[in-house]
């Protein structure tokens, strides 16, 4: 990553946000937030939870997760939501008029532009896509890099807290529609589906999630999903 990209969550005024006010009736919401905000590099998974659900042919992953010397960089954010004291993971449904990944299932985000942050690109990106204003948010950490080879893109995801309900401005050039799925849906074994894809010659194992009547949760999406759910069984655990 860039020097110059590299930047803390925990300066940004966006993560001063209260969540002491959260109106629910015990501290589990508020025990896992904070420990969520504190994750810091030294507790990511990388590559060791992203396998989980990568497409593989023979055992080695489908595409190549080394980047290109003209990769491109890209941000997304992982949003988290609260209703009746579960946590929700906030996605997107890609427009069908889309160049890249027209159709799949997403986390709201775009490509770098210059001059700007990789965190900077997932908060606009945000903001551009759903009309969700950066303001609302509480930054909580940076999650591991990951290369897509279709895009030739580095992602570098993030992951942050929505902590009261807000109205979504869906810009339909660029998204369908939003939804959001319980964080305990992906902790259920009987919810995780590995089936067997064609892709041209290649028969491809793809490990997936039924969330959507017209799209599957898989690739890049459930990588970066499968990191943050092991970083999340940390927290849940912590005491255990």
């Amino acid at each position: 990553m860039n020097s110059e990209n590299d930047v803390s969550i925990n300066n940004l005024s966006i993560n001063n946000l209260s969540i002491n006010n959260l109106s629910i009736n015990n501290l589990s919401i508020n025990f896992i937030i904070e420990k969520l905000s504190q994750i810091n590099k030294s507790n990511l998974k990388g590559f060791d939870s992203q396998k989980k659900t990568s497409p593989l042919v023979n055992e080695l992953p489908f595409r190549s997760l080394n980047p290109d010397n003209d990769a491109k960089h890209s941000s997304v954010l992982l949003i988290l939501t609260e209703n009746e004291s579960k946590f929700n993971v906030l996605f997107t449904l890609r427009s069908a008029d889309l160049i890249n990944h027209k159709g799949q299932i997403s986390f709201p985000g775009g490509r770098v532009e210059e001059n700007e942050t990789y965190l900077e690109t997932a908060l606009r990106e945000t903001e551009e896509e759903i009309g969700l204003n950066r303001e609302n948010l509480q930054m909580l950490f940076e999650l591991s890099t990951l290369y897509v080879q279709p895009s030739n893109s580095i992602i570098h995801p993030y992951v942050a807290f929505l902590p009261k309900k807000v109205d979504f401005l869906i810009n339909p050039t660029e998204v369908e529609e939003v939804f959001q799925i319980e964080v305990d849906f992906f902790r259920q074994k009987d919810n995780f589906h590995i089936e067997n894809w064609k892709f041209g010659n290649e028969n491809v194992l793809v490990p997936n999630w039924k969330i959507h009547p017209k799209q599957v949760l898989w690739g890049a999406t459930a990588m970066i999903l499968s990191e943050f759910l092991d970083i999340y069984e940390d927290c849940v655990n912590f005491d255990n």
